[in-house]
């Protein structure tokens, strides 16, 4: 559980290129933390698509248009998905972010505020590719996860993206998951292989915290619009995912401060309003 005077740990899952299963990823791993005892909220923010919400196999009456325009804070529009998540829409209205006037952007920084009290994962889906807005939530995160399967496109994009990230934030940690992986040892050697590229041009490291297999069972989940670690818990992305979920619940209580800022001063707030440019009013 979360420990009195933390707010959550702020991750922001992203991949170089789309296609890589980022958002299925982002879903079930918000289902496994959940399901190992933790409080978890889940942003959608891939502009407009709702790949988030199709995925869950929910709809939502409300986005975060609603509480820019002042009908809804951001706590109300909080949607309850399977597996016990809480997940905020994020529609359009994120794009608008920069554009906002002091009362509303004091509106979304409050309401950030307030849900990332109540819990011990906030999980953002950001957009695939490198743009504004995926490289501000991803910089502005505790840490990034960058999702990127075996194809050599996706790990160069992968490595394009870590990049982009770096130099906005050089401290940020970053870890990595292979996805559609053959088998281990495939997962391994491209693991091994962005580790290299990271280290040698970025001179950081780069974590590597675990990786999902290519299974029938996701795409079946897909079209069944329902999470594959729910619909088929005992497949093998399902028990990879569960894996990646306790690797990184363990992997925050070993950190000494549990990877998010104590109240009075909460770091991603301070950094998602400098690098979208907000600013917080008083």
């Amino acid at each position: 559980m979360q420990r009195k005077g933390q707010r959550a740990h702020v991750m922001a899952v992203a991949s170089g290129k789309g296609g890589v299963g980022k958002t299925n990823t982002s879903v079930n791993l918000a289902i496994a933390l959940s399901q190992e005892g933790q409080r978890v909220v889940l942003l959608d923010a891939d502009l407009g698509l709702a790949n988030v919400e199709v995925l869950l196999g929910i709809n939502s009456l409300y986005n975060l248009q609603h509480v820019i325009s002042g009908e809804k804070t951001l706590k109300e529009i909080l949607v309850q998905g399977p597996g016990g998540i809480s997940v905020v829409p994020g529609s359009s209205g994120l794009s608008q972010l920069a554009d906002l006037g002091p009362q509303a952007r004091q509106r979304i920084l409050d309401g950030f505020d307030e849900v990332q009290d109540g819990a011990d994962f906030f999980l953002i889906d950001t957009m695939a590719g490198i743009g504004q807005n995926t490289s501000g939530f991803a910089s502005a995160a505790d840490e990034m996860l960058i999702v990127a399967t075996p194809e050599p496109s996706s790990i160069v994009d992968a490595y394009a993206m870590i990049k982009t990230v770096v130099q906005i934030r050089p401290d940020i940690a970053i870890q990595l998951v292979v996805n559609m992986a053959l088998n281990e040892a495939q997962a391994d050697a491209v693991a091994a292989k962005l580790r290299r590229v990271v280290d040698h041009y970025l001179n950081r490291p780069l974590d590597f915290a675990g990786f999902v297999p290519r299974d029938p069972h996701v795409a079946n989940s897909v079209m069944q619009t329902s999470p594959f670690l729910l619909r088929y818990p005992q497949a093998p992305a399902s028990q990879r995912i569960v894996a990646l979920a306790r690797h990184l619940i363990r992997q925050r209580s070993a950190t000494k401060d549990g990877g998010g800022g104590r109240k009075g001063g909460t770091p991603f707030l301070r950094r998602f309003a400098q690098t979208l440019g907000l600013a917080r009013t008083g």
